[in-house]
């Protein structure tokens, strides 16, 4: 049996992989099975989400259990930050998002609408995501809007004002935030609307999960096919709370940990079915590896059921783009043959994530992306050891760390990226070794 360890360490020799530049984080698990309780946070998703109709719907909402994803608290800092701000249209107030894209593209809508002079910043990873799709929309719309360096990307420069638009055309191939974002200050217009978005939407789920939450506040709205209807009327004007649902997107990374290993025993605290979250599809889709899900009224218990496992895979991912590094590593863990469809949009993420699949991935194994599908041909065996880039992705980096069921040293550098979305992941990876 290896010895138990898990530790950060900085390598001083001078390669690009063990540069003294690059914190790698030291993985490595001593047992093909899996004994562990542990907890995913409450979803960024809905809780962003929540946090912008607070200031957008006219209905005193209260959140609980909010998301404690350094995007979430970014975006709690950013509305807080533009509530305080002194209203101004000669000197403008600068907000910087960093990598936060959710934030990005919702402030962007509400902003033009808010009055007061806005220059919205982000990272260098930001300004190279495409946001003109959002610009003209609102810019037909009557919105000011300028780029302040490159046509089609931030920073944007934003001259806020009321907006009166009955009907929003969108162009929504690029996100289907540019969708919630216009959806979310609708009831700012004060007039009822109506808004056209693309016909081939990924991840429409999400735009659902926006008009779903603007329902239960009592507002008067609705989707068909890709039409969305807002009617205004009067609001409530009770509190309404909402308590957010622990994390899919999340909670996924330890479905396929217990696909990996030979027998598992993983309890997830506080996870429930959920009608919101689009991800929750991958309880179904870990079935075909013998992964059994059983509800209880404190969280989720997985076991595995049965050794054998499928010899290829092929899923439609268009409406669950965050599920699919896991995936991928899955396969090439599993020596897969895989094709994972409609997966253009991944190139739009916190990183290009068909990029960083492809690169990283293409170490043990043979992955391309061809005509909108990533491609997986497993090899017969893994290295020992194993240095990968996370690309400053979070998603990118738990993926990754998925591989140490398979690969004996495994280094992952930047792994503290992964607070964006799951802060207390590390800490709860270490359990799998102190409960085998």
């Amino acid at each position: 049996m290896y010895k138990k360890y898990m530790y950060l360490c900085i390598p001083i020799y001078h390669s690009w992989k063990q540069s003294p530049f690059f914190l790698m984080k030291h993985i490595h698990i001593n047992s093909p099975s899996l004994s562990l309780s542990t907890t995913v946070p409450s979803s960024k998703s809905i809780s962003n989400r929540l946090l912008l109709l607070q200031k957008t719907s006219g209905v005193p909402i209260i959140i609980t259990n909010l998301s404690t994803a350094d995007d979430t608290k970014r975006l709690s800092d950013l509305l807080n930050a533009i509530e305080t701000s002194p209203l101004s249209f000669s000197t403008p107030t600068f907000l910087n998002c960093e990598n936060c894209g959710t934030a990005y593209r919702f402030l962007t809508a509400y902003l033009s609408c808010r009055q007061g002079l806005w220059t919205l910043e982000g990272n260098s990873n930001m300004q190279n995501r495409p946001i003109k799709a959002l610009v003209d929309t609102l810019k037909n719309a009557g919105a000011d809007i300028k780029y302040m360096h490159k046509s089609g990307f931030p920073p944007l420069q934003i001259n806020g004002k009321q907006l009166t638009t009955e009907y929003w055309k969108i162009n929504s191939q690029e996100s289907s935030q540019f969708v919630s974002a216009i959806t979310m200050i609708l009831p700012l217009l004060c007039r009822s609307a109506v808004i056209e978005f693309s016909t081939d939407t990924s991840s429409l789920q999400y735009i659902d999960m926006t008009i779903e939450l603007m329902r239960k506040t009592g507002l008067s709205i609705s989707r068909k096919n890709n039409l969305i209807k807002y009617v205004y009327e009067n609001k409530n004007s009770y509190p309404v709370l909402f308590s957010v649902e622990y994390d899919w997107s999340s909670a996924a990374v330890w479905f396929v940990f217990a696909a990996l290993s030979s027998n598992a025993n993983l309890f997830i605290s506080g996870l429930q079915k959920s009608k919101l979250q689009a991800d929750c599809i991958i309880a179904q889709w870990m079935k075909a590896f013998g992964v059994q899900t059983k509800y209880t009224g404190k969280g989720v218990q997985l076991t595995k059921t049965k050794e054998k496992i499928p010899t290829t895979l092929q899923l439609n991912c268009k409406n669950n783009l965050d599920l699919v590094p896991y995936l991928a590593s899955l396969c090439v863990g599993l020596k897969i043959k895989a094709k994972l469809g409609n997966v253009k949009n991944l190139s739009l993420k916190e990183s290009n994530r068909i990029n960083a699949l492809t690169i990283e991935l293409g170490k043990v194994a043979t992955v391309k992306y061809n005509n909108n599908t990533l491609i997986i041909e497993p090899k017969d065996k893994f290295p020992e050891t194993i240095y990968f880039s996370s690309h400053n992705d979070h998603r990118i980096a738990m993926a990754l760390s998925i591989l140490s069921y398979c690969i004996r040293d495994l280094y992952i550098d930047n792994p503290e990226c992964v607070a964006k979305s799951y802060p207390e992941y590390w800490e709860n990876f270490a359990k799998i070794n102190t409960h085998n």
